[in-house]
């Protein structure tokens, strides 16, 4: 009988390991190869899952299965027939499966299969009457903690603040952080069915409120009735990338959960088929940006910021369509008449056609919620500068980072944040880290709507 709180501890000290009575590794192709025999899955020092098959059955040729390892296409992705389905029966009866795992294999007096796991799943009875999701993220983020619970160490009894409880997205929530626990534990629990890929979804909304990676590694839910381990993660150590809210405020406390609350119904409902909502994956992009140089952080920031803004409708330019269209079909008749300079024509006309689009580029967006206090100005004008300096640069831009350059990628970092805000209608209290002081705002900056636009005025203006 599978043990699941103790099976996670193991998994998550990096010592897992359990013999099988029965392994099968089957090709993801009709007719493929199968190999069967009995073996163990283990972790390798970095916690990765591995496992290894004395194979005593099998339906394979040796030398047509390295003809076709042969046949592979160097700096190709491999193709669905170069993976294999794992299906496990433990020596405690319990059945685990992992699919589309890359697999070596030995041939020498008998065959041995080695491979790597990216994750393993394991069918588990769990009693409750309602929708349950519990997730591990072996590593300690900071969250905001409002409850204590009672420990232990050494005979002596003492409490400890270490819990969270709140409701987001329909559902309630615990959150369990302890000290020296080496976890934080995600409990969700629903009268009514979780969304689709609703772990991902919590995981982005984790990794918006701490500004860090956080993926999980053990994944329990009563609906599909399964325990899932899931190997490391490549990401960068040592991000610098600033939470929306600093864990050292009261307002981190007080307006944390809502935050991650809004955050994580928009990502619910704006994620469709695919792994990473759109936001959530240019804001990991520009946090894995953050380890390396400054120069990286810089471009990560820049980047992040043009992609949001592109995903931001402020309305159409043009007061007059009609107007516009007048003009262009006057200009494109006058250029027709201009025999002399009839090479040039198809390539002026290609760039008068754009007048007759509306202007979305992310400067235009980025300007007119200025206008409206989504965001700060003087933090566009530092977007504008870093984004054409780093992600355009010219010989003269290419010196030595210097204190200028980390304030304007801090600015740009919380311009970042405001466009955030504005997608997922967050309105309270947010860190500047752009500011002297790094005082806490209160967001939107200032409601003022303009009689008249000024989104295509200057950024100097």
């Amino acid at each position: 009988m599978l043990h699941i709180d103790e099976t996670i501890d193991a998994f998550r000290r990096g010592s897992l390991n359990f013999d099988c009575k029965r392994m099968v590794l089957s090709q993801r192709k009709e007719g493929g190869e199968r190999f069967e025999g009995q073996g163990y899955i283990s972790q390798s020092p970095d916690g990765t899952l591995i496992f290894k098959i004395y194979v005593t059955l099998h339906n394979a040729e040796q030398l047509d299965h390295q003809l076709a390892l042969l046949s592979d296409k160097r700096g190709k992705i491999y193709g669905e027939e170069m993976f294999y389905d794992l299906d496990v029966t433990a020596r405690d009866g319990t059945h685990w499966a992992a699919a589309r795992n890359l697999a070596a294999f030995d041939w020498d007096t008998s065959v041995v299969v080695n491979g790597e796991l990216d994750s393993i799943t394991a069918d588990v009875e769990i009693s409750s009457s309602q929708h349950y999701l519990r997730l591990h993220f072996f590593d300690e983020y900071d969250v905001p903690l409002h409850r204590m619970s009672d420990t232990e160490r050494f005979g002596n009894r003492y409490r400890v603040l270490d819990l969270a409880e709140f409701e987001a997205c329909g559902s309630n929530f615990e959150v369990r952080k302890r000290e020296g626990s080496g976890d934080t534990v995600v409990v969700v629990t629903s009268e009514v069915a979780f969304p689709v890929a609703f772990d991902l979804r919590i995981q982005e909304a984790l990794q918006y409120i701490t500004a860090n990676t956080a993926i999980w590694r053990a994944r329990l839910e009563s609906k599909s009735k399964h325990l899932e381990l899931k190997s490391p993660w490549p990401k960068s150590t040592g991000t610098k990338l600033y939470p929306p809210i600093s864990p050292g405020s009261m307002d981190f406390d007080e307006h944390g959960w809502r935050l991650f609350d809004k955050y994580l119904a928009y990502v619910v409902a704006k994620t469709e088929n695919t792994y990473w909502n759109p936001v959530a994956y240019h804001l990991h992009n520009a946090c894995e940006a953050t380890a390396n140089s400054l120069d990286a952080r810089a471009v990560g920031s820049s980047v992040a910021v043009e992609a949001l803004a592109g995903l931001i409708d402020v309305g159409d330019d043009m007061a007059n369509p009609e107007r516009m269209k007048q003009f262009h079909e006057l200009i494109c008749k006058w250029l027709a008449e201009q025999t002399d300079f009839k090479d040039l024509v198809p390539r002026v006309k290609k760039q008068i056609d754009v007048l007759r689009e509306p202007d979305k580029r992310a400067k235009r967006t980025l300007l007119a919620l200025a206008d409206t206090g989504h965001v700060e100005k003087k933090y566009v004008k530092a977007w504008d500068y870093l984004r054409n300096r780093h992600v355009h640069p010219k010989l003269k831009d290419l010196k030595k980072p210097d204190q200028d350059l980390l304030d304007h990628i801090r600015r740009v970092e919380v311009l970042l944040r405001q466009l955030t805000f504005y997608l997922i209608g967050y309105e309270g209290p947010f860190t500047d880290y752009g500011a002297e002081g790094i005082p806490s705002k209160h967001y939107p900056l200032r409601a003022v709507p303009l009689e008249k636009p000024t989104s295509l005025l200057p950024l100097d203006s």
